[in-house]
């Protein structure tokens, strides 16, 4: 369990599986969303904010000395920043891009896989990673738990 202290599936197989299913089964069985004049930009904007978000919780895990590198053990219980709101800021990150990059571009599909990788995510990252940080950080994290929901 060294190599990855948490247990959980590293969520980078759940973003391959999304762009290689959300495109792929739009290119052989296109399923477009209703052509609406503002949804190409409603979708770069929500990818922005998703963009936003991930750097923001990226430099929180960097000013507190972790890692979002599965193969290492967490140092520290981050409950600032964009983690005040959302135990998991940066998996929600991923969900506004998925989604916006399914509106940009019109892609049913996109959404229908967002939503399946938000179960996924939950499930076999999300679950095994609060089981590792409640045996690290004990009574803290379960502090931080009740304060704070998973998603917002």
């Amino acid at each position: 369990m060294s190599d990855n202290p948490s247990g959980a599936i590293h969520p980078t197989v759940f973003m391959a599986l999304w762009v290689v299913s959300s495109f792929g089964l739009q290119s052989l069985w296109p399923l477009n969303l209703p052509e609406l004049a503002l949804s190409e930009w409603s979708g770069r904007i929500v990818i922005v904010v998703g963009g936003l978000l991930m750097v923001w919780a990226q430099i929180v895990f960097r000013r507190h000395g972790t890692t979002t590198d599965h193969s290492k053990p967490t140092t520290a219980l981050i409950t600032g920043g964009p983690f005040r709101f959302s135990r998991n800021p940066i998996y929600l990150a991923l969900i506004l891009i998925f989604t916006g990059l399914s509106l940009a571009y019109g892609n049913a599909w996109g959404l229908i896989m967002t939503v399946l990788f938000l179960i996924a995510i939950a499930r076999f990252t999300i679950r095994p990673e609060e089981e590792y940080l409640a045996r690290e950080f004990g009574a803290d994290y379960s502090r931080y738990r009740r304060r704070v929901r998973r998603w917002l």
